[in-house]
């Protein structure tokens, strides 16, 4: 990795441990990049190894892998997730300029299975100093310096077969004479997972080593085919419906959907897996706790067991709607902002859009209306900005095909419209607001037609039209007569106490952000409390009560941290700042400055980046 060469690639036939390799020397720079290996005169290392700031990992393992996937694991993985956010151009060339900045090593795994030629494109112009390094079957770059790998040797080989006999509980295989695990090796070419595999057949009852190295032998060279027939033979048929369903998931998943998919369940269940796990047809991660621990196929493995799971079409529908209700349910419970609940849905977010896909190509309108609704804030939150507004204008075009001008007017109000807001596309979130307002008056549904009218002032807000915010504002609370319909527009009080504090009339604005902390107190809403008391710290600000803003900052920083709230930590963390300045603590204040600047280029929102630099710009002039 410390070559000059700023591309690598490791070859060689599927298989061979170009993966495992590839992560070693992660490990390897990881550890020496956080000081864990020290250099000494004898053994100079840092010739050998060399330092990086960050290392991004994707794979196109199981899944089909584009250049936008792999702009986003940079901006995610090197915590910038508002590069994710603008169109496809903006973001590539932020993302290139991103790696200028500093040594990161960019690792894509199973190059050869990659259609897009701009991913090719893009990685043959990573600019110095950072790094790729790639995996792949195939030599497919030839402008990168190769690492071809051949199989282990005869005596690492002969290691590898004992250890998995010994895993296994295979005494024959573990204690076995040399020149009888020879057989074995030369079959398979010193290649490790086609050894693991091989031992896993013979862990199976009526397997032995002569009938799995004719199985190899006559494969020519394609073991994974022949071990699928075999291995498929020998499974027990909780086995067989678990592995039939597992090409439903797009990426890795839980124990948990695996159970709902295949109808297996308990012991069973874990069974049927172990026997899966143990002839490598499932993979599973090391998690000691159950609940943390994915599940997933080669692409091998995947292509096998979806022949398998469409031979019978009525099993294939009947698979994918129960996984589809599990997703449903397992989607309810992060209705509304949940950070903790974010993290859980981040792991499963490949696996619903894949079966939302499924879905749509069905005609399941209703199912696909109602897991788009249960993930719409996790996409808004999280950045996926592109995929809400395709998988809205989806749901609008599917709301009116079966007459649920309901759902079609949220989706165009909350994952068309309000996204198009956030990127400042005001004609077109007007536009999509507009149409939602008008199907929520078809429909005379008071709730929805509240959201729309205050989605159209947050878009006069955004455009400092106040007086006509104000007036939607007025409006949308005059809608929302209910507690039902306040609750579910949020808090129209917080946006005109919004309006009263730019517009500078700090008695109303107090008013009225004193109404609403009183009412999430009660119902105990941490981050609501958190968001007021931040801004009641700005209207004190505004009043040169400097001590009261001092404290109200800090005590909603304190609770967006433990909430894991960054806009929220960022916007005190700059009313921090600006309290400091005018007490005259400038070193504090710079800090707070630069650390609410960092968070809020990482999650790309402009307008408040621009700001502070201008400010930061003034104060430095100043004091110069």
């Amino acid at each position: 990795m410390n070559s000059r060469y700023f591309l690598i690639c490791i070859d060689g036939i599927g298989g061979i441990g170009k993966t495992s390799l590839a992560l070693e020397v992660i490990h390897e720079c990881l550890r020496f990049s956080k000081g864990e290996i020290k250099s000494t005169e004898s053994q100079p290392i840092e010739t050998n190894i060399p330092k990086f700031e960050g290392f991004v990992w994707t794979s196109a393992k199981d899944r089909e892998l584009h250049l936008n996937d792999i702009l986003d694991a940079i901006a995610r993985t090197l915590d910038w997730p508002g590069i994710a956010q603008p169109p496809y151009e903006e973001k590539r060339e932020s993302v290139r300029k991103l790696l200028q900045t500093n040594h990161y090593l960019l690792i894509v795994d199973n190059f050869e299975t990659i259609t897009d030629e701009t991913i090719r494109d893009f990685l043959l112009k990573i600019p110095e100093p950072s790094k790729v390094l790639i995996t792949s079957r195939e030599q497919k770059l030839p402008q990168a310096w190769a690492v071809s790998i051949k199989g282990l040797e005869q005596n690492e080989a002969l290691v590898l077969i004992r250890n998995e006999g010994q895993r296994l509980g295979l005494k024959s295989v573990a204690e076995a004479d040399d020149q009888v695990l020879l057989r074995l090796y030369q079959a398979t070419g010193g290649a490790p997972l086609a050894i693991k595999w091989s031992v896993g057949q013979i862990k199976q009852k009526g397997q032995s080593l002569d009938t799995v190295l004719a199985a190899l032998h006559a494969a020519k060279g394609d073991i994974f085919k022949e071990v699928f027939v075999r291995s498929w033979s020998l499974l027990s048929e909780d086995a067989r419906k678990i592995l039939r369903v597992m090409p439903i998931f797009a990426s890795s998943t839980s124990r948990d959907a695996i159970e709902a998919a295949s109808d297996v369940h308990h012991f069973d269940l874990d069974e049927a897996l172990g026997q899966l796990v143990q002839m490598w047809l499932v993979e599973v991660t090391d998690e000691l706790e159950t609940a943390k621990r994915r599940y997933s196929v080669h692409p091998l493995t995947r292509a096998f067991a979806n022949r398998r799971l469409n031979e019978n079409s009525e099993f294939s529908k009947k698979v994918k709607l129960q996984t589809v209700q599990f997703y449903l349910d397992f989607t309810k419970q992060f209705d509304n902002i949940n950070w903790e609940g974010f993290r859980r849905l981040e792991l499963e977010r490949e696996n619903i859009i894949f079966l939302m896909e499924w879905c749509l190509e069905s005609k399941k309108w209703r199912q696909f209306i109602d897991l788009e609704a249960r993930i719409g804030y996790f996409l808004s939150f999280q950045g996926y900005w592109d995929e809400q507004i395709e998988l809205g204008i989806k749901v609008f075009e599917g709301g009116i095909q079966i007459d649920d001008k309901v759902s079609a007017g949220w989706a165009a109000l909350n994952s068309v419209g309000w996204t198009y807001r956030k990127r400042a596309n005001y004609e077109k979130a007007k536009e999509w607001t507009q149409t939602a307002l008008k199907l929520f008056d078809e429909e005379k549904d008071t709730r929805g037609k509240a959201a729309a009218i205050r989605g159209l002032g947050a878009i006069a807000e955004r455009q400092k039209k106040f007086d006509e915010a104000k007036h939607f504002y007025q409006q949308c609370l005059m809608t929302s007569n209910n507690p039902i319909d306040r609750e579910a527009v949020y808090d129209i009080y917080v946006d005109l106490g919004d309006v009263a504090r730019k517009q500078n009339d700090l008695d109303e604005a107090e008013k009225l952000y004193t109404k609403q902390l009183n009412w999430w107190r009660e119902i105990n809403d941490p981050i609501w409390i958190a968001i007021i008391s931040a801004k009641l710290g700005s209207v004190a600000f505004l009043r040169n009560n400097f001590m009261e803003a001092l404290d109200r900052f800090n005590f909603a920083l304190e609770g967006n941290q433990i909430l894991g709230n960054k806009i929220g930590i960022a916007f005190n963390k700059w009313g921090l700042a600006d309290v400091c300045k005018e007490l005259g603590d400038l070193k504090r204040f710079r800090s707070f400055a630069i650390e609410a600047l960092e968070i809020y280029e990482r999650l790309g929102m402009k307008d408040q980046t621009e700001e502070i630099k201008e400010i930061f710009q003034i104060w430095e002039e100043s004091i110069n």
